[in-house]
């Protein structure tokens, strides 16, 4: 009879200070993997995600067209709001508790600006904090698409919320990967939740400060890789928002 093989989960954890950045005078963003000019063949994508963005954009500014294909994207606002328009006739404001998702497909263009205000004179004028996921979709070339869509944010203290999913029926939008799913939530200070479970797993902590087990105290830009079911608790000492991509596991899809 044969013993079992035993999988020792794989846990990397990554500083906010070893993102990359890129830096304006109207905008800062940090980097979690090579980006634009930013390359590094060891850091490229981890599972299917290939771009979190931490975001900060200033008032009355934003990004002018561009284009994408063949990405899932995700934004998730933090605070402060953003105007969304493309080049298919799809416009939406983006705030916090509400999931925004983009499916590229076969190509489509762009504009993220913040300026909210001007449209509803309700919106403070302030800096938009945002983070932007791209998830590689199951098949390419695929007609785009769009979808936004508000939830409770009080759901997100009281347990692990299906932002954006590929197989949970129950998630806020729904993404072309039917292996990953974004888990958000937030931890009140003094609290604990146990990681969710995945093959991978990759863990951002948007904002906050939490202890992991075996691993130590994770900081606001700091991630965690995990491969190999690792459970883990998360225990925060003040409140801390959580952003964890769940995926099934594919030949190379760990880096």
């Amino acid at each position: 009879m044969s013993t079992p093989r035993i999988t020792v989960p794989r846990i990397e954890l990554r500083r906010a200070r070893q993102r990359f950045l890129t830096q304006t005078d109207w905008a800062e963003t940090y980097h979690s993997f090579s980006f634009g000019e930013h390359y590094d063949p060891t850091n490229t994508s981890f599972g299917r995600l290939v771009v979190n963005n931490d975001d900060l954009v200033s008032v009355g500014t934003g990004y002018p067209d561009h284009p994408h294909r063949d990405a899932e994207i995700i934004t998730w606002v933090l605070s402060g709001s953003l105007i969304h328009e493309d080049s298919h006739g799809n416009s939406g404001l983006i705030y916090p508790g509400l999931a925004q998702r983009m499916s590229a497909g076969s190509g489509i263009v762009h504009a993220e600006r913040n300026d909210a205000y001007r449209i509803d004179p309700k919106r403070p004028a302030e800096p938009v904090h945002f983070i932007q996921m791209w998830i590689r979709p199951d098949e390419p070339g695929a007609p785009p698409s769009y979808q936004q869509r508000e939830l409770a944010l009080g759901d997100l203290v009281s347990s692990w919320v299906p932002i954006a999913s590929g197989r949970h029926p129950d998630a806020v939008v729904s993404i072309g990967s039917a292996g990953s799913t974004l888990w958000v939530s937030v931890l009140s200070a003094g609290t604990s939740r146990l990681l969710p479970r995945g093959d991978l797993l990759h863990v951002y902590l948007a904002r906050g400060v939490v202890d992991v087990e075996t691993v130590g105290q994770v900081e606001q830009g700091d991630s965690l890789r995990l491969a190999g079911s690792a459970q883990l608790r998360l225990s925060a000492d003040v409140e801390a928002e959580v952003l964890v991509w769940e995926m099934g596991q594919k030949q190379g899809d760990a880096r």
